[in-house]
């Protein structure tokens, strides 16, 4: 079997390895992965250590794939290494890959002139006719068979196309497969995006990875979506593309049938800081480890370690708040989407309800196309969505040369749906028809959709709301449990195929049980001759009277009567007495047990069965008790000390560390239970469930699947099932405000929004609804148009208090406020009441229902509320209530929406929150504003409300402060600026596979420029003919530049590496065209090595910057150029000197910051490589001041000046202050003239 041969190889490798420099050879923590460290030799005292994943181990050992990276940091030639060998390892052995390994790195050390950690020049080229290691095996036969999925290495078959997916020589096919990657990527490149690439992706490597980004803020997102999506608007959307096999175009990928596609191309959909992921967080996005039964055996243990996946870090490459739904429509439908838009001029819409309807059959054999696949009705957003969402590359009126770019389509449908989420069913994923607007998405109304959503775990991810917003969860299931057990609870989560414990287990606690099962064992019994059996310690769970159940329930109880079993609580395992029984338990069942007189206070205990194989004894997982849930310590204590039992005859006498019990199987339908039997069961299982601390704890420490259905020994899967549904029926999208204590208390971070408080409720924790029920907030905000315009209303909405005790606040959250049911009286008429006081609700809130007592609800709960009320938006006629006086009663529902709930809690170390005035304040109506706490006047920030219903912002008076508000205007336009300012310049290594079509048979050689190699493409002379430049070097006159001041240091390691880069700078500038390098150096300026002073010219024409020069009669930008004394360790300060440019803050680009400094991570210790050199850095440089993204670079009007030094320092520390970018060490060295008053 595959795993026997990996696990057979691995451990042959172990005991044969003969590299010097490989040891530590193990197995990984997770499944298919390998281990091992790697010298770097006697001369450097690092070991790096490095990680071989196969992501399927039933391919092995033939058609699997090696995806291998390095965990260590700063090993940045290691990591392209074995970026460059990953494309060899296809289908190789554990001991061959481990050989080319092993050589590709000795080759890469060897060759290095200097540290490889920390000095790296590009890793070697692995010799295409160098004899391989072999194990015997023919690596590359040619295969004359159709095409496979399981055969990655061979590539199409289609006659006149370049044989993609397959290494080549370097002819005239492997030039053909260049030139249709660079138009494929400039293609995404022109359309907006930024392209990124990882991997051997021109020298046809099998294991290259393409990414296509865009920001944010870019997508035209509202900012109440990108709070409840949990986006931040200066995060990249990255769209993943993984070939497995080489790089494949368009036609070769929709010519083949999907489940082929499949097997060559895998993709993916993030957010990251950075607009692409690093190699090691690409591969772990596309690591997709198989779940064994004995690694799912975690406990209750949550490890430390970090996962890209967490949306609750800042950095790295994590998944989005639908991306489940989203890759697997990608990965499902996407190249079956592209053929039939291909072959029948469809649009996106048409292709997806053609599939919907016509599904299983081809495109050959389907009948006459309806007219409505070609008429796709725009979105509704269309007006308010930019042209970067709303593109579409297959019906561009000029169509590429050499055909259309699947990444740039790709990442066109990914748009389409992500940002236009909530117009298509998450499971089906077709338009959902609707007359109101989601905040977030959903499912349709087909019973498939609905049970695939609740049961099998479609659509959003109930994990990432664990992560992202833990105390909203603790909210909603404490609401639910109150709702329970107080009765009240009316919908239940049925069709979703729930087995619990039969009723009986609800009821047979011992006789000091109390709470709400003690009280209904008292009014609830069964029938004598269906009484369960009598307890172990010689006690009966129940008196016999008259059942309050129909027959049926009885007679389905009493065919589930309890198993007497001895329990050994030492080894967690039960033993049946009577060995001849059949066994009832199958591996992965759960039970109640029962142990009468040991740690009654626990109750029973719930555990998973994980072993039958040796029946009569079966072994049992940790216990979880309803109480407290399973921790190590109560295992310890519940486990530590046995209770010696009393020897009765029996056939087999129980062990010393046994003691009697009994169990009963979760083996209840759900659906088939009463009302009373769903609530208590529903308790029951909450009761069994981790708090939300324990739970994100775990999720945060998987290294694989992001899920609890991997917490197999703790969470049942009726528990989790229970909590789907509690978190997936709430449609509401409810955003948590405050943190306990300021941060997550027990939870490590802070997740609130505390710029959303109301003031004036210091003592309550707030939580906000972004949006109520859809169908219900659209008819509100109908409702408060048409009061609007009837009335000519200056204040729409007005806002009042709404308490209730915590057994409602399940159906309110989820339906509205109704007065189907009358609870405390109506001396004012029907209708919802409503209280201008917050103490008024308050003392509503803490009523409980027909004398029910809950005991602080929810026993697990990290809030322990005690009470709840919310603030509700009314529509502003209050001449229309039921009654203004002294209570407002509302009986028109529509007009009534909750906007804030407050919450109560019993946390004993709680200080009160932070109770600030916000920054832009919400205008109220002064006849009508609720009061707080102290009974004074709160005031609500602008986020009270949805943005497109936000009324003019004014400034308020508050004592002899005035707070300053931003118009709507002022702040999109800030907004704008601010994404300006962020953005990040393309890697050279992205932008040098753009530059060049040149096609000759050297073109991916690299040459030596003093340094380091690069691509000879990048220095070699272009082919094409372009205009000669009007700059003439040489006429710059220095003495008429603001420089700083001569530097005073020098170390010897600087020098050498500076002597080392002007040397190959000049040289390079003089055997390449002026017009064409686009930078000149004047050797006769440079008097300190330290100094360099650049010229930039010769833009490209059409470029605004161009013809502002032209304007201003000059040829060139003049830069300075300032190297450090830790030089080449850290970056150079780069700056304009002349002339001077429009500011982000005034509408320029460029990256030109307002001092003159240049804005790029690559010149700080954040994005500096040692192994930069010089002239790609000013490459780099010149790409950024032309870019024209997000908008071009311009000169400021008037005449030409000169930027002051000291503004281009104070302006440099400013980015990398707002950017979070590490600050060189030696940039305090820079001494600049005192500083005088700039603005920037």
């Amino acid at each position: 079997m595959p795993r026997k041969a990996f696990v057979a190889d691995l451990q042959e490798a172990v005991g044969s390895t003969t590299s010097a420099r490989l040891s530590n050879l193990k197995a990984g923590d997770e499944d298919g992965t390998i281990t091992f460290t790697y010298n770097l030799g006697t001369d450097y005292a690092e070991q790096v250590t490095i990680q071989a994943l196969v992501p399927d181990v039933s391919d092995y050992p033939s058609d699997h794939q090696f995806l291998i990276f390095s965990t260590s940091e700063n090993a940045s030639i290691v990591d392209k290494a074995l970026e460059k060998v990953s494309g060899s390892l296809v289908g190789t052995k554990i001991a061959t890959m481990l050989a080319k390994v092993s050589r590709a790195l000795d080759k890469a050390v060897t060759e290095s002139p200097s540290n490889p950690v920390n000095l790296s020049h590009d890793p070697m080229d692995i010799d295409e006719e160098e004899p391989e290691y072999s194990d015997g095996e023919d690596d590359d036969v040619e295969s004359t068979g159709a095409w496979s999925p399981r055969s990655p290495r061979h590539g199409s078959t289609i006659r006149g196309t370049p044989r993609y997916g397959k290494r080549h020589t370097r002819n005239e096919s492997s030039m053909a497969t260049h030139c249709r990657i660079r138009s494929d990527l400039r293609a995404a490149k022109g359309a907006g995006f930024k392209v990124g690439h990882l991997g051997a992706l021109l020298d046809d490597g099998q294991a290259s990875l393409v990414s296509i980004s865009c920001r944010i803020a870019k997508l035209g997102i509202s900012d109440e979506a990108m709070q409840a999506w949990h986006l931040d608007r200066r995060q990249y959307l990255i769209f993943l593309i993984h070939y497995t096999a080489g790089y494949m175009p368009l036609e070769v990928l929709t010519a083949k049938e999907a489940s082929h596609s499949r097997g060559t191309v895998e993709m993916r959909v993030g957010v990251s800081d950075r607009y692409k992921p690093s190699y090691a967080q690409a591969i772990t996005a596309f690591s997709q480890i198989p779940k064994k039964e004995d690694d799912l055996k975690l406990g209750n243990s949550a490890t430390t370690s970090t996962r890209n996946d967490d949306p609750s870090k800042e950095d790295g490459f994590h998944g989005l708040f639908n991306d489940g739904p989203l890759n697997e429509l990608l990965n499902e439908r996407l190249f079956i989407l592209l053929r039939s838009r291909l072959s029948l001029g469809i649009g996106w819409g048409g292709a997806e309800d053609f599939y919907n309807d016509c599904q299983g059959r081809t495109i050959t054999n389907a009948d006459a196309l309806d007219s409505k696949y070609w008429n796709e009705a725009p979105p509704k957003t269309a007006n308010a969505l930019p042209q970067l969402v709303l593109s579409d590359h297959l019906t561009e009126l000029t169509p590429p040369s050499l055909g259309h770019s699947f990444p740039l389509l790709g990442m066109q449908f990914v748009l389409r749906h992500l940002v236009r989420c909530t117009e298509f069913c998450l499971v089906c994923h077709c338009k959902v028809e609707a007359d109101f607007e989601a905040l977030k998405p959903y499912v349709c109304s087909k019973p498939l959709c609905l049970y695939q959503y609740m049961t099998l775990g479609f659509g959003p991810s109930i994990e990432y709301e664990i992560l992202t917003q833990p105390y909203v969860v603790d909210l909603l299931i404490s609401f639910c449990y109150a709702s329970a057990k107080g009765g009240r609870l009316r919908d239940f989560p049925v069709g979703m195929a729930l087995t619990v414990p039969p009723p009986r287990v609800l009821i047979a606690s011992d006789s000091q049980s109390t709470g709400l099962f003690g009280r209904l064992r008292n009014r609830r019994t069964l029938p004598a001759e269906f009484a369960p059996v009598t307890g172990l310690d010689g006690t009966s769970p129940g008196t016999s009277a008259k059942s309050l159940v129909g027959a049926q329930t009885v007679c389905a109880e009493a065919s589930r009567k309890p198993y007497k079993v001895n329990f050994d609580r030492t080894n967690m395992e039960i033993l049946f007495s009577d060995a001849t029984l059949e066994d009832p338990l199958r591996t992965g069942d759960w039970i109640v047990l029962d142990v009468p007189g040991v740690f009654p206070e626990e109750g029973k205990l719930h555990c998973r069965v994980i072993e039958t194989a040796c029946f009569p004894t079966v072994r049992l997982g940790p216990p979880v008790n309803q109480s407290g849930g399973t921790t190590a310590a109560f295992a310890q204590h519940f486990m530590g000390t046995p209770r010696a039992p009393e020897l009765t005859p029996a056939a087999t006498p129980p062990c010393s560390s046994s003691i009697p019990a009994a169990f009963t199987i979760y083996n209840q339908h759900f659906d088939e239970l009463s009302e009373v039997d769903r609530r208590e069961s529903i308790c029951m299982l909450l009761e069994t469930l981790p708090n939300v601390k324990q739970m994100r704890e775990y999720l945060r420490g998987r290294k694989s699947s992001l899920d609890l259905e991997g917490w197999v020994d703790r969470v049942s899967p009726a528990a989790r099932g229970v909590l789907r549904w509690i978190i997936a029926s709430n449609r509401s999208c409810i955003v948590q405000v405050d943190d306990l204590d300021g941060k997550e208390k027990g939870l490590g971070s802070s997740l609130g929004k505390p710029e959303q408080r109301v003031h004036g409720m210091g003592q309550w924790m707030q939580f906000r609804f972004a949006q109520g029920a859809p169908d219900k907030e659209q008819r509100f905000v109908n409702s408060v148009r048409e009061a609007t315009e009837r009335l000519h209303l200056k204040y729409p909405t007005i806002f009042a208090w709404h308490g209730s005790s915590l057994q409602n606040w399940h159906g309110i959250v989820r339906e509205g406020l109704h007065f189907e049911e009358t609870l405390h009286g109506r001396a004012f008429g029907d209708g919802c009441y409503h209280a201008m006081d917050s103490q008024t609700s308050s003392n509503y809130s803490t009523i409980q229902q027909h004398g029910a007592h809950l005991n602080g609800g929810w026993p697990h709960s990290q809030l322990k509320i005690l009470s709840a009320l919310a603030l509700n938006e009314i529509v502003n006629a209050p001449k229309e209530f039921v009654s203004k006086t002294p209570y407002l009663v509302v009986s028109q529902l529509d007009w009534i929406q909750a906007r804030y709930l407050f919450v109560k809690c019993n946390v004993g170390d709680m200080v009160n929150h932070q109770d600030t005035i916000p920054a832009q304040v919400y205008e109220q109506d002064p006849a009508y504003t609720p009061r707080g706490d102290n009974n004074d006047r709160i005031i609500m920030p602008i986020t009270a409300v949805s943005k497109s219903r936000r009324p003019s912002v004014k400034g308020i008076k508050t004592g002899n402060k005035k707070t300053k508000i931003l118009s709507r205007g002022d702040e999109e336009m800030a907004q704008r600026l601010e994404d300006d300012a962020a953005s990040v310049v393309t890697d050279m290594e992205d932008s040098a596979i753009l530059l060049s079509d040149t096609e000759e048979s050297d073109e991916n050689r690299e040459v030596d420029n003093g340094k380091g190699r690069i691509p000879a493409d990048l220095t070699a002379k272009k082919a094409v003919e372009v205009p000669k430049s009007d700059f003439l070097p040489g006429l710059l006159d220095q003495s008429t530049l603001p420089l700083l001041e001569a530097p005073v240091y020098a170390t010897p390691m600087a020098t050498q590496a500076l002597q080392r880069e002007l040397a190959s700078t000049l040289k390079a500038q003089s055997t390449q065209p002026a017009h064409e390098l686009g930078w000149y150096i004047n050797p006769e300026l440079i008097n300190n090595i330290y100094q360099w002073i650049i010229e930039l010219h010769s833009f490209e024409v059409d470029l605004p910057l161009a013809n502002d020069l032209k304007a201003k009669g000059l040829k060139s930008v003049v830069m300075e150029i300032r190297f450090g004394k830790d030089y080449p360790h850290s970056p150079p300060f780069v700056r304009v000197i002349r002339p001077r440019f429009v500011s982000f803050m005034a509408g320029g680009g460029g990256h030109v910051t307002a001092g003159g400094a240049l804005c790029m991570e690559l010149l700080t210790n954040s994005g500096w490589s040692a192994v930069s050199p010089i002239e790609s850095v000013l490459l780099q440089v010149r790409l950024a001041i032309s870019s024209t993204d997000p908008k071009p670079a311009r000169l400021e009007s008037g005449p030409v000046r000169d930027y002051g030094v000291g503004e281009a320092v104070e302006a440099y520390l400013r980015a990398c202050v707002a950017h979070g970018w590490k600050v060189p060490e030696d940039f305090h060295a820079f001494n600049a003239p005192a500083r005088g008053t700039f603005h920037y």
